[in-house]
């Protein structure tokens, strides 16, 4: 016992200097709170009250020891309010600690209710303040007597029920949710809630310190010193996680095909397909081939899971289900053998939805199985788009020796087959509302006369313009098959489309996908014309298309017409809306250095193709530029 009244002695006499070492460093805190900017906004509010709360109460403790017992008017005065300001800002501090642990539950349940406990432990801190301010009329806390010395009055213990009791609450709500919170974060939260407690209740025997108001000090101190070191690594694990997702993104888009005609020989048939990725999920795909001259296969699939390890499970699944195909043309059969393969080594219970049919192109004869998937659409003259339902069975890797059922299908000339993943119907707009299979339905059906290429694409624009402003939570993938008439001839056409990260980073990456194709067309010399082009308009998009540091993309169609020898490419973003048409040419007869800034790079395009056209549509920028070669 002996110890602890030395201690509190110690700490008597240098409390003043305490509290102004401890107000400053928060003050230190508090400016590198405001410079921060990896902090959510909310979290960055809620940080700065609470840390402006503590340094005002830190300082008007201080000011109220020094004014005590001042027996001047002035002192007087001044004792009284630092006194209020004291007892003021132990319930800010106390509310600020709310608003901080509100963020904190949001991070760990960004889909859920703050919890009304909360909002309980706000109505309890008002109320307090409203008892304070009854309080400096009739004197039930505290009051000062002629030589303006403080003094605790009877019902004193009350003003500490309300910080004490709202902290409790606290304590319980973050107990409540403790599996969830960092371990990193959960040791200086139980630093505030047990120490300053126990504080004030050894203060209710100690009159004329502070112990309370420093361990508050001391302990936001440390609550904010592990909160930056907990988000510092939730920083670099969240890089990691966005590398791994892109990782897995990249080899998603690389290994679905997405050279277009798929089958430029074949006339009997057209076939077309686009995936968008989206940046929380890998595992869908799509995949075609022959297995004979007269048999194609068509497959479209969701691998649940997400980044690399969806990855490797889509081309797990991917690549067994071309193989097989080599030892069973049978759809059913087909499944059931991948779905015994897919379980061996499956340690991480990841199952695939999965869609597959077989077409005989003579015949138009389909035959299909469905291993949960969503059903397909089908198209007929006389009726339009409607629902291919069937019976499903379990997805891929869901269980032992699964069963599969075979359904069959006459596709007569200008029929076609629409297949697509969940993450059409599940797009969200900013009402909450999804897409649905009732608007896909619908939308399709208006755009039945459109070639599968427009269908497609058009479709896409539909769902991004009815989500725009919302973060995409799933891959959304279409695929579209249509069994020619005789009396549809085929454009010799090479389609190419794929999404890149809107980084100069990704310009090599533009390149070496587009080179390839266009090369064995134009020649390799006439290549390195187009890819200035392309280079010019990526890297200015990137560089002033975009206001926002949010990750965005830009994706790039490039259609190649042989017939007609003639090169299309048009770059779609998200970004800001701006028609780089609308600038005056630059002067070129001019020095660099008398030219006005910027134009010249759109101008070299210009030049450089045949034409250059900008549309601004379904709040998406379109720059296409056209070149006979």
């Amino acid at each position: 016992m002996d110890y602890v009244y030395a201690l509190i002695n110690l700490v008597r006499t240098y409390q003043l200097n305490i509290l102004l070492a401890l107000s400053s460093v928060c003050l230190a805190i508090l400016i590198f709170v405001l410079m921060t900017n990896f902090l959510s906004k909310e979290k960055k509010k809620a940080l700065i009250f609470f840390i402006l709360a503590t340094i005002l109460l830190l300082v008007s403790d201080r000011f109220a020891y020094i004014f005590r017992g001042n027996e001047t008017h002035i002192g007087g005065i001044l004792a009284r309010v630092f006194k209020y300001l004291v007892f003021f800002n132990i319930l800010n501090v106390s509310y600020g600690f709310n608003g901080f642990l509100k963020c904190l539950y949001k991070e760990n349940h960004p889909n859920k209710k703050v919890p009304g406990m909360y909002k309980v432990i706000e109505i309890i801190i008002i109320i307090g303040h409203v008892m304070l301010l009854i309080s400096q009329f009739n004197h039930m806390y505290y009051s000062f007597d002629e030589f303006n010395n403080y003094h605790r009055e009877k019902l004193y213990i009350i003003c500490y029920l309300f910080p004490i009791v709202s902290t409790v609450l606290q304590y319980i709500t973050v107990l409540k949710d403790i599996k969830n919170t960092s371990k990193r974060i959960l040791i200086p939260l139980i630093i505030y809630f047990i120490l300053p407690i126990l504080a004030a209740i050894l203060q209710l025997f100690f009159s004329g310190i502070s112990i309370a108001n420093i361990m508050i000090g001391g302990s936001v101190i440390v609550l904010y010193l592990v909160n930056i070191y907990d988000a510092n690594s939730m920083l670099e694990e969240t890089k990691k996680t966005e590398a791994d997702l892109k990782l897995g993104n990249e080899i998603q888009m690389n290994e679905c095909p997405n050279v277009f005609p798929a089958f430029p020989d074949r006339k009997e048939f057209d076939l077309f397909a686009s995936l968008n990725p989206a940046k929380q999920v890998g595992g869908d795909f799509y995949d075609y081939f022959l297995i004979d001259d007269n048999h194609l296969a068509i497959v479209i699939a969701d691998v649940t899971g997400k980044g690399v390890p969806a990855a490797l499970n889509m081309i797990k699944a991917k690549t067994l289900i071309k193989g097989t195909s080599t030892h069973s043309t049978d759809p059913a059969e087909l499944l059931g053998l991948v779905n015994d393969s897919f379980l061996d080594n499956n340690q991480s219970d990841v199952f695939v939805t999965c869609w597959l049919g077989i077409v005989e192109i003579s015949t138009g004869k389909l035959i299909f199985t469905n291993a949960g998937h969503e059903d397909a659409l089908i198209y007929t003259k006389k009726d339009g788009f409607t629902e291919l339902q069937t019976k499903h069975g379990v997805p891929i890797g869901a269980m032992e020796d699964a069963k599969y059922h075979n359904n069959e299908v006459k596709l007569s000339k200008g029929d076609r087959l629409f297949l697509f993943t969940d993450g059409v119907l599940d797009a969200i707009n900013n009402k909450g509302k999804r897409y649905g299979f009732d608007r896909l339905l619908k939308n399709i059906n208006y755009m039945k006369d459109l070639s599968i290429y427009e269908l497609i694409n058009s479709l896409r624009t539909n769902i991004e313009g009815f989500s725009y402003g919302c973060e995409q939570f799933d891959d959304i993938t279409m695929l579209c098959f249509e069994l020619n008439d005789d009396k549809k001839v085929n454009s010799n056409q090479i389609v190419l489309k794929k999404r890149f990260y809107a980084d100069l980073d990704s310009i090599p990456e533009v390149y070496n996908y587009f080179t390839k194709p266009i090369s064995d067309l134009v020649g390799v010399g006439k290549v390195k014309k187009y890819y200035v082009v392309v280079d010019e308009i990526f890297s200015n998009i990137v560089n002033h298309g975009f206001d926002n540091s949010n990750e965005n993309y830009i994706t790039i169609e490039m259609i190649v017409d042989v017939d007609n020898r003639n090169i299309k490419a048009t770059f779609i973003d998200n970004g800001i809306p701006f028609n780089p048409l609308e600038k005056e040419d630059p002067n070129t007869s001019l020095s660099a250095e008398e030219r006005k800034e910027g134009g010249l790079g759109i101008y070299i395009v210009k030049k450089m193709m045949d034409n250059v056209s900008y549309e601004y549509k379904n709040n998406m920028n379109y720059l296409t530029v056209e070149k006979k070669y």
